[in-house]
């Protein structure tokens, strides 16, 4: 029953140290500091039918650490912590944001603890409010965090202020006894079972084995779900052509608790991935996996023979080798013995399985949607296949008449050094404009593009953020403790939010992936950049309904809108086509200088025409406004021409370097 309470306090409450009121900056006549309700019924649950809870709390004096006795007190239905009212001068920083920390042991009556309060600049403070465990402040003016969920929050505390905050309990060591002794190996159905607990549903499940296919470079990943009733069960093999492992490196992967080393952009996290996906959907499953010009190798968990931990390399049936069949190199994951679907909505006409593939053919569609467009940054273009059906990348911000805003790079601290999260937001075209928009194609078009763009599902539940980790979409929909979500007038309104592994300890990155907690401070600034999108998703409820301007046709090639367009920059062709009437071919173009590559995005701002900045990964980007059409449809042209835009982007920087740009702006405003 140990907690840490965190607040920060308002003018209001400063009133309870003596130093702000001979300062003359208090506002009222409050003397202390206020408790929400439902921490105090977390913390102290045997409360419920009294006004007071008395503790013994340790707090810091001019003459060092003292501790006196205190009181929560009724007030209506919150709370407040009263008895002591410091005249200490150690105080004189207080002022409104400054962080209260308390760790409270509940487990006694009275209570046991301490408090402490931290400059709103303290890095302590700035440390705490960073980190993904604050992240219900930006909902809650108080939280409550139960021993291991405040782990990140409690060693802060600790390191700061050890004579006030304990350290979070370390793992024990395991006790080593020669001689004779009891062997308690664990049970490994009931091992496995817990081990494959980790929140994943099918589709998720499939989501960790590709990106691990990825992370080993592939390009080519086919997905095989075979019928329920096809004479071998319930089960799917997963093949790539990824780099594949020698023996050695198999074995390793297969190990619980392995020792993986990830590279920089890798999609893997903790190791676990591959065992943790596979037995939450499967009691056996099967590994093979092959180098370049060597022999395949596998190894098999079996739930129910897993005696001493020994990986099976029995051999396969001739149904099991034709589904892990690997050509040249890769890695060939099969499940089998599947646990059976659950909580599947009906469809008609379409049975069960359908329907499950159905929804990891959307899942995997929207999730890897920047490496099946080719737009991930540093990787090749992906191709995934379900039972031989290539899947197609459903980009939530991929439509043409979506618009982006300006991008932001946002710095995020941690307890040592910091990361940079970049945050776009964007606005989407309402059903009207789709209508319009597709309306030439025929209604079945018109369905597909609703549908894609709310992602099957509700589009009031669609708005928010998108949280990509390494260009990999983790997380969509909802606005955290930012804003609700039930508003149907900011419904067109998304933000992409876009990070890297530097910061998964910050963002709390579960297991499964699937989890991530936004701390206070970023949550802050997202809330800031998508008030624009939000705003005018409501204008377009207001104004009168018009006809859309005619889109003008553009060659085809990649699109500027929806994440952008990735453009690594190559030699272009040597000679020029003949033109029509028989004349020579155009002499050989000179070889453009070496440029690095280029991430090119449309956005919607009036702060500038265009901006060249290095992006997070280090390539370039090339943000081009709406204020200038003859700009944004030059870009649009030579968007398929790599070599163009790194040139372009290169002349632009020039024109800033003139300081072009801002001329350019101020002729705008006249």
């Amino acid at each position: 029953m140990r907690f840490l309470i965190l607040r920060p306090l308002t003018h209001s409450e400063l009133g309870m140290f003596h130093e702000y009121r001979r300062q003359g900056k208090e506002g009222s006549k409050q003397r202390a500091i206020n408790f929400d309700w439902d921490v105090v019924d977390r913390v102290f649950p045997a409360a419920k039918d009294t006004d007071r809870i008395d503790m013994d709390l340790r707090y810091d004096t001019d003459s060092g650490v003292r501790q006196v006795k205190q009181w929560l007190k009724r007030q209506d239905k919150n709370w407040r912590l009263e008895g002591n009212c410091p005249k200490d001068t150690c105080y004189s920083f207080v002022a409104p944001g400054c962080l209260f920390a308390m760790e409270i042991d509940a487990s006694t009556n009275p209570a046991t603890g301490a408090w402490a309060v931290f400059p709103a600049d303290d890095t302590t403070t700035t440390a705490i409010l960073a980190d993904g465990e604050s992240s219900r402040l930006m909902k809650s003016a108080m939280i409550s965090l139960h021993e291991d969920e405040g782990e990140r929050t409690w060693r802060i505390l600790a390191n700061a202020r050890p004579d006030l905050f304990s350290k979070p309990k370390a793992i024990a060591s395991p006790i080593v006894t020669k001689g004779k002794g009891v062997r308690l190996p664990p049970n490994p159905a009931r091992l496995v079972g817990i081990l494959g607990s980790v929140g994943h549903d099918l589709p998720s499940a499939v989501a960790d084995i590709v990106d691990n296919s990825i992370s080993a470079n592939a390009t080519r990943i086919a997905i095989t779900f075979d019928r329920p009733d096809g004479g071998n069960g319930r089960w799917m093999s997963i093949v790539d052509n990824g780099d594949g492992m020698d023996g050695r490196t198999l074995a390793e992967a297969m190990r619980i608790g392995s020792e993986s080393e990830y590279e920089a952009n890798s999609l893997g996290k903790y190791g676990y991935g591959l065992k943790g996906a596979s037995w939450s959907q499967a009691k056996v499953f099967t590994v093979v996996s092959k180098k370049d010009g060597s022999p395949p190798d596998h190894l098999t968990w079996d739930t129910a023979d897993m005696g001493d931990w020994e990986a099976k390399t029995n051999q396969l049936e001739p149904w099991e080798e034709a589904a892990t069949q690997i050509e040249g190199h890769g890695t060939a994951v099969l499940w089998k013995n599947m646990k059976p679907a659950t909580g599947l909505p009906p469809a008609r006409g379409l049975e069960p399985h359908l329907v499950e593939i159905r929804f990891l053919e959307r899942h995997l569609a929207l999730v890897f949607h920047r490496f099946l467009e080719g737009k991930a940054v540093g990787r090749k273009q992906v191709t995934i296949t379900i039972n031989g059906r290539a899947i197609e990348p459903n980009n939530p911000f991929g439509h043409p008449l979506a618009e982006g805003y300006d991008i932001k790079n946002v710095r995020v601290p941690n307890e040592t050094d910091h990361g940079w999260v970049q945050v776009q937001p964007y606005l989407l075209p309402s059903e009207d404009e789709l209508v319009e928009f597709h309306k030439d194609q025929g209604p079945q078009a018109v369905r597909e593009a609703q549908d894609k763009i709310g992602l099957y599902g509700k589009r009031n539940e669609t708005q928010g953020l998108f949280i990509y980790r390494h260009d990999r979409l983790i997380k969509w929909g909802g606005w955290h403790q930012m804003w609700e979500t039930s508003d149907e007038k900011t419904k067109l309104a998304r933000v992409i939010v876009n990070f890297d592994a530097a910061l998964d300890d910050v963002f709390k990155i579960n297991i499964s992936k699937r989890m991530v907690q936004l701390s206070q401070q970023l949550q802050a600034e997202i809330k800031q950049l998508a008030d624009a999108a939000r705003k005018d998703s409501r204008k377009k409820y207001l104004k009168p309904k018009q006809p859309l301007p005619p889109v003008p046709h553009l060659p085809a090639g990649p699109t500027l809108s929806g994440g952008g367009v990735s453009s690594p920059v190559a030699g272009g062709p040597n000679t020029a086509p003949a033109p029509k009437g028989g004349n020579p071919r155009l002499p050989a173009t000179p070889p453009a200088p070496s440029l690095p590559k280029v991430v090119v995005k449309d956005v919607r701002t009036g702060k500038f025409l265009w901006k060249v900045s290095k992006g997070l990964t280090g390539a370039l980007d090339l943000q081009v406004s709406d204020l200038n059409p003859s700009l944004s449809a030059l870009v649009q042209r030579i968007g398929s021409d790599q070599q163009a835009i790194g040139l372009l982007a290169a002349f632009l920087g020039n024109l800033d370097e003139a300081n072009v740009q801002s001329a350019l702006l101020l002729e705008k405003e006249d």
